[in-house]
């Protein structure tokens, strides 16, 4: 039977654009309000980004640190600013992180979450940087770990090792919840993971494409693909 359920969060439990656009506008906010300002052109970013990831290619998964390096070398080119550009840089981050997570649950997703933690071990497993212990749904995950932490992304198997070594527990006793087919579905799956596909699809449609346990569009129909998944379990074993 299972006893765990991993999720991934962006795009999961909440949508990542809207985050993400609010976090850089906060940033550019901020920028805009130093003495003198600093620039913060979208355009300019995505080029210091690229400069980033050529020196440091793990940055790719280690998104803190990528954010830090690209504001270093944003506040390192104004002339008015070489003094301070660590305290620039750090306080910045602050600024990024918390507004990182502003983010807007999925319907469902919170009343989904506080009943499956009745019964299961509650984990999240991202490549991104949200800190869903700074969320009002924090309460109910007993473990939360991200790329950064183990030292390799999804598709790689480290994330979801690292939850079953937590939890001592075997991939058949885990369900694996994400929106992405490679990055979460195939990943765990690949393990032996069961997994619940949350899709914003006709799921019908792609039930033959994707290798999931089980396909929801609404989180609000979580709880019963679990369900069905402990049904099929127990099916087998008779």
């Amino acid at each position: 039977m299972i006893k765990v359920i991993g999720f991934d969060l962006d795009n999961t439990l909440w949508p990542v654009k809207p985050a993400i656009l609010y976090a850089e506008q906060q940033l550019k906010n901020h920028f805009a309000a130093l003495n003198p300002g600093i620039d913060y052109p979208p355009e300019d970013i995505q080029g210091l980004r690229d400069l980033v990831l050529a020196e440091h290619p793990d940055y790719s998964f280690r998104l803190t640190d990528l954010r830090r390096a690209i504001l270093h070398r944003l506040v390192q080119r104004e002339p008015g600013h070489h003094d301070q550009a660590e305290d620039i840089v750090d306080r910045a981050m602050r600024v990024f992180l918390k507004a990182r997570n502003h983010v807007t649950l999925y319907p469902g997703a919170e009343a989904a979450l506080g009943a499956l933690s009745q019964t299961y071990a509650l984990c999240t497993l991202t490549n991104g940087n949200a800190d869903v212990g700074q969320l009002p749904i924090g309460g109910f995950f007993q473990l939360k770990l991200s790329a950064e932490e183990v030292g390799a992304p999804k598709p790689k198997p480290d994330l979801f090792l690292a939850a079953l070594a937590h939890f001592q527990c075997q991939p058949e006793e885990m369900v694996y919840v994400g929106d992405d087919p490679i990055l979460d579905v195939a990943a765990a799956s690949n393990l032996g993971i069961h997994t619940v596909w949350k899709t914003t699809i006709d799921a019908r449609s792609a039930a033959e494409a994707v290798p999931a346990s089980e396909i929801i569009v609404d989180l609000t129909a979580l709880p019963n693909a679990i369900e069905r998944i402990n049904t099929r379990i127990s099916t087998e074993r008779e």
